[in-house]
């Protein structure tokens, strides 16, 4: 079954299903999306061309010629693949794409990584804009924080690896972005003992500014899963 009509639209009718844990150190939420995906791990997604998202205008505009894939900075979860996404991001709409989900798809795994207080320092340090407020911008102390809460509201066992996978993931650009300022919203599907799940995922919204010629993030918070189900689109490859 196709996830995504021939413009790249979702068909993802998504569905909360369980009572909704939003996390204070990503400001991301769980829920249950009520879709088809195949249970196979992201390193063997392959590409699905996606068109120009029309959820796009008034963000960016100059050079945005190739669709986020959902993989910049390479297939690996750790800070090199976040530094790297954040460097190689371009300067337009899809760039800031790009950079978000890169930062997403590390922070979002188990065990976590923010445990690690060098690499959540080396992160913050890199990508939090100068606009974010304190206790957003550190990472480490935001983990401590909520070391305890189950990130997943309940969508994974506890003390389960997991991570995000891309594939069949989707993608918003928020209306109201600007060029140096973009809200970024993600759906990206949870990969547990290395199957990807067909129905739980997890989502967030980003808003990335443009600072000292890369993207940073200022806030995090969660989007409206009805538009994002609606109105999202397909990254091109996924990871």
């Amino acid at each position: 079954m196709r996830m995504a009509t021939a413009s790249g639209r979702s068909r993802w009718p998504i569905v909360i299903g369980v009572a909704a844990l939003v996390v204070a150190i990503s400001g991301g939420i769980a829920y249950t999306a009520t879709r088809r995906a195949p249970n196979a791990a992201p390193n063997t997604a392959t590409a699905t061309p996606t068109p120009t998202p029309t959820s796009t205008a008034g963000a960016g505009g100059i050079g945005d010629d190739v669709a986020p894939t959902g993989c910049l900075g390479g297939q690996d979860r750790n800070v090199s693949m976040v530094l790297t996404a954040q460097t190689d991001a371009k300067h337009t709409s899809y760039g800031a794409v790009e950079a978000a989900t890169a930062y997403y798809r590390w922070l979002w795994q188990y065990p976590n990584p923010a445990a690690n207080v060098a690499d959540a320092d080396t992160v913050s340090a890199a990508i939090m804009a100068s606009t974010a407020n304190d206790s957003f911008r550190d990472i480490a102390a935001a983990y401590e924080a909520t070391a305890g809460i189950d990130m997943t509201s309940g969508q994974v066992p506890a003390d389960t690896p997991f991570h995000l996978s891309t594939t069949n993931g989707l993608w918003m650009i928020s209306e109201g972005s600007t060029a140096d300022k973009v809200e970024v919203n993600i759906a990206a599907g949870y990969v547990v003992n290395g199957e990807l799940s067909p129905t739980k995922a997890a989502v967030m919204t980003q808003t990335m500014v443009w600072e000292d010629g890369t993207w940073h993030l200022e806030s995090a918070g969660t989007p409206d899963q009805s538009k994002l189900a609606a109105g999202g689109t397909r990254y091109t490859a996924g990871c």
